[in-house]
């Protein structure tokens, strides 16, 4: 009777018309009612969603069956408009209050959960980040005692670039990402330091693309290599050695490598110093599986690399 006088092609758009409907009225109405107030302070967000949700699918539940009717009526079937109308409205309606509810409610869980990941993730770089202040002041105090009793003036010029290279840090530790470019002013003011300590023993060569100072990286990733570079293989050559700073694109990834002349690196030397792990740790926070750390020898020195195949760049 209905495709007599409707035509069949009405038939099909009335049979997704009227099930869309009543999906999206409880799919996306119901739940709009919870949200909405859901920034103002308990108990009155609930109050507020309550009232709000009640009003808007008792409203939209005695709208609903308007469909169906406008249907039914072309079809020459026979119907009770008032009876379709309460029966909606005294059982889709309170259903649609609860169902909104519930998936409102899970929408707020899930939006705690990832608030709450993204935070312990921002301490716990916090955290890391915290444990470098300490660790490279140690270091450079030990280096500046040496100075002290042989060159009391180189001290007092050491003790200058210490305080610029402290306060570097501490302002590069508030973010969780900077500019390359920062790390290499970071670099500079430490190689300042160790050039006054070490003297003509440390020869440093930079082979930075400085097309890459804008990308942003986690901070202090190449310090604890050059400290470990100087530390490791330059201090304990008794000609010094060359160190050289490398930062590039290749393959769509960056490259950051340090290299040094100084002591051969072993093979059973393992990476296990405090600023080393802690590099690690902060890789793998940031970028997963998509960085890597390696140290060996290379080219009659030692190669400490960090491969960002995360960071995609022209």
């Amino acid at each position: 009777m209905t495709s007599h006088h409707l035509g069949l092609a009405w038939v099909w758009a009335y049979s997704l018309l009227s099930p869309l409907a009543h999906i999206g009225a409880f799919a996306f109405l119901a739940p709009l009612a919870w949200i909405l107030p859901r920034r103002i302070s308990s108990p009155w967000n609930f109050i507020l969603g309550f009232v709000l949700s009640v009003i808007a699918c008792e409203l939209v539940s005695a709208l609903l069956p308007y469909i169906d009717a406008w249907m039914l009526s072309h079809g020459d079937l026979e119907f009770n408009l008032s009876k379709l109308v309460g029966l909606y409205i005294s059982f889709v309606g309170p259903t649609m209050i609860l169902v909104g509810g519930l998936v409102a409610s899970r929408a707020h869980s899930d939006e705690l959960r990832e608030a709450s990941e993204v935070e312990a993730q921002i301490a716990k770089n916090r955290l890391l980040q915290s444990q470098i202040h300490p660790h490279v002041l140690f270091n450079a105090l030990n280096g500046l005692a040496e100075l002290v009793y042989k060159n009391p003036k180189a001290a007092e010029r050491a003790i200058r670039h210490l305080s610029d290279l402290l306060r570097r840090i501490m302002r590069a530790s508030e973010h969780m990402r900077l500019p390359l470019g920062e790390e290499r002013k970071i670099i500079s003011d430490f190689l300042a330091l160790e050039a006054i300590r070490l003297e003509g023993r440390l020869r440093v060569v930079w082979d930075w693309d400085e097309g890459l100072d804008a990308i942003e990286v986690p901070p202090l990733l190449l310090q604890p290599l050059v400290e470990n570079a100087i530390k490791h293989g330059i201090s304990p050559s008794i000609p010094g050695g060359d160190l050289v700073l490398r930062a590039r694109a290749e393959d769509g990834v960056i490259l950051l490598e340090v290299w040094n002349s100084g002591e051969p690196y072993h093979e059973h030397q393992s990476p296990s110093g405090i600023g080393v792990k802690n590099l690690c740790l902060r890789l793998a926070l940031h970028f997963g599986s998509g960085a890597t750390f390696s140290v060996g020898p290379s080219d009659h020195g030692t190669l400490a690399s960090i491969r960002l195949e995360a960071m995609q760049v022209e």
